[in-house]
């Protein structure tokens, strides 16, 4: 972890006035010190706006943009690595004060990184991943959130005689975020004695993906009670699958999926899925700008984890119950 220095103690008023010095931060030893320049304002370099979790996400940069009252300018990176490579240099050299990005791969960041140190920039990652000197990681608490999936199951099924047979609709091969997602529930579920994991297999992310391997779950495992995928498009994908197989929420299944996105809180005011572990990316956007600005003057961001300077963003379960009061809070957001 960077350590502060020299800090200049620098209230959000006075960013937004524009001084020349926000803040000295070190880096490395000390080799790199962040600056805000006048007018202060931060570029946010965002995956896709095509992707409604993006524009979510863009909107909270902006809103916390606006309370600090400073300047924000928002680079589209149309899913191109290529995209967030040069998109990034260019909101560097429009005179931004601190880059927030989401990247496309992370492998790509180290060259943006260094770029943004050179100028006195600091970087703060949101979502997705790392790799370089970043100076703050923010993203949701994943492993948590498969953990509250797996205790949604319990209150569900805990009490009922078992064992109950489980399924696992994992993300891509090497997702770091889907193996948080899927540990939390496993060892969430292992703490019981009433449950049964039968099957684990990748979903490819995709509601292919997730029709294909609950397919193969259903198919191999007739008494299975529940599948837990580890985002929102397998669980859609499953819960065609479960159609297929005449198998329903209605009459006792649970599907229980990860992210929030519209076509699960569809579903699940259909009564088609049991819940999803929701994802606020509105409320993410927010935070990264709070922690850029914090770094600007030189105090604490308050990271989760030191180590890897990561900001855990918390995550909640929707289910029937409280779905209806869950899309309200959305859409007040205007996200």
């Amino acid at each position: 972890m960077f350590s502060l220095s020299a800090a200049c103690v620098l209230a959000l008023a006075g960013c937004a006035s524009g001084a020349e010095q926000a803040g000295d931060v070190a880096a490395d030893g000390g080799e790199t010190t962040f600056e805000a320049k006048d007018p202060l304002k931060i570029g946010y370099s965002v995956y896709d706006l095509q992707n409604p979790y993006w524009q979510s996400y863009a909107a909270g940069v902006r809103a916390g943009a606006e309370e600090a009252g400073i300047e924000v300018v928002i680079a589209d990176q149309k899913s191109s690595q290529q995209e967030q490579v040069s998109g990034s240099l260019d909101l560097i050299n429009q005179g931004i004060s601190a880059l927030i990005i989401t990247p496309v791969q992370p492998s790509a960041l180290p060259s943006t990184i260094d770029a943004a140190h050179g100028e006195k920039i600091p970087v703060v990652v949101a979502d997705i991943g790392t790799e370089g000197d970043y100076d703050g990681y923010i993203l949701s608490n994943n492993y948590e959130g498969g953990r509250l999936a797996a205790e949604h199951v319990v209150e569900k099924l805990g009490g009922t005689p078992g064992p109950h047979q489980v399924g696992v609709i994992e993300l891509h091969a090497g997702s770091v975020v889907g193996e948080e997602r899927v540990s939390g529930f496993v060892d969430r579920l292992g703490e019981e004695e009433n449950f049964e994991i039968v099957s684990s297999l990748d979903g490819n992310d995709t509601v292919d993906g997730g029709f294909t391997a609950a397919q193969d779950m259903l198919s191999a495992n007739p008494e299975l009670d529940v599948i837990y995928a580890a985002n929102d498009d397998s669980a859609v994908g499953a819960s065609r699958a479960m159609e297929t197989a005449g198998v329903s929420v209605a009459n006792g299944f649970t599907l229980i999926g990860f992210d929030g996105s519209d076509p699960a809180l569809d579903l699940i005011e259909q009564g088609v899925m049991s819940g999803t572990v929701a994802q606020d990316p509105f409320g993410q956007g927010q935070k990264a700008v709070e922690t850029a600005l914090a770094l600007l003057n030189g105090e604490d961001p308050g990271y989760s984890d030191e180590a890897t300077k990561t900001i855990y963003f918390p995550v909640e379960m929707v289910t029937a119950e409280n779905v209806a009061e869950f899309r309200a809070s959305r859409e007040s957001q205007g996200s």
